[in-house]
């Protein structure tokens, strides 16, 4: 399987580039390609810890180099659904560490693995964990540290994020398909709408504008709209 195989080579990047200065991570890198090779499929990695912690740890260490691969290799077992729902706490203090850091690389690494989180079965549902998921993407875009490029990226993951957030809402709710019509649809949105909890939403439409904002004091036009 190509996935299988993308993942043992990662860990073998791993495992060559902490062989000096990190050898606890190399050598938990060769354990982690020892247990890949007895699982055959996503699901199964789901459900063992040990590849999931590997590259977590990878990325504690904070080395530019293995954050990068750590980053990456999340960034697979996310879109592949081979993490369980519970590790999206563990997940998000990382990408919050690695948001911290400086390096303009690591800092779009973050980004991406932050928007394929939220298309991914591991989206934040509680108000708790997509507060935590939009602060990321609004440090990123009001750091003095953040590049233009990082600050453009950030303010589109943060709006596209929004949009997927609600487009789960919607969803969850069974909203009518495109036949309906535009009257009943009209209906079942507000309904909808009324369901949600003012502060959730006051919160949501305060930050999306604060994004608008720092995307119109740049001249670019907002990447998606709601």
């Amino acid at each position: 399987m190509v996935f299988m195989a993308a993942l043992e080579a990662d860990l073998r990047a791993l495992s060559a580039e902490a062989r000096r200065r990190h050898p606890a991570v190399k050598d938990a890198a060769e354990h982690a390609i020892l247990k890949l090779r007895s699982l055959s499929a996503p699901s199964e990695i789901a459900q063992n810890e040990d590849i999931l912690r590997m590259f977590l740890m990878a990325c504690n260490v904070k080395s530019v180099k293995l954050s990068v691969i750590g980053l990456s290799c999340l960034q697979k077992l996310i879109s592949h659904a081979a993490v369980a729902s519970s590790a999206l706490k563990d997940i998000l203090a990382t990408l919050k560490d690695h948001a911290e850091m400086t390096d303009e690389i690591v800092q779009l690494k973050t980004l991406q693995t932050m928007l394929i989180l939220f298309q991914s079965h591991l989206h934040p549902e509680s108000e708790e964990s997509m507060s935590q998921a939009l602060g990321i993407c609004l440090y990123l875009l009001e750091s003095n540290r953040s590049s233009d490029s990082v600050r453009n990226t950030a303010a589109a993951t943060f709006r596209q994020a929004v949009a997927l957030v609600f487009d789960n809402v919607i969803r969850a709710e069974s909203l009518p398909s495109g036949k309906a019509s535009s009257a009943r649809l009209g209906s079942r949105v507000s309904a909808v709408a009324d369901n949600v909890t003012h502060s959730f939403s006051h919160t949501l439409f305060r930050l999306l504008y604060m994004a608008d904002r720092y995307q119109a004091t740049l001249g670019i036009l907002p990447s998606c709209r709601i």
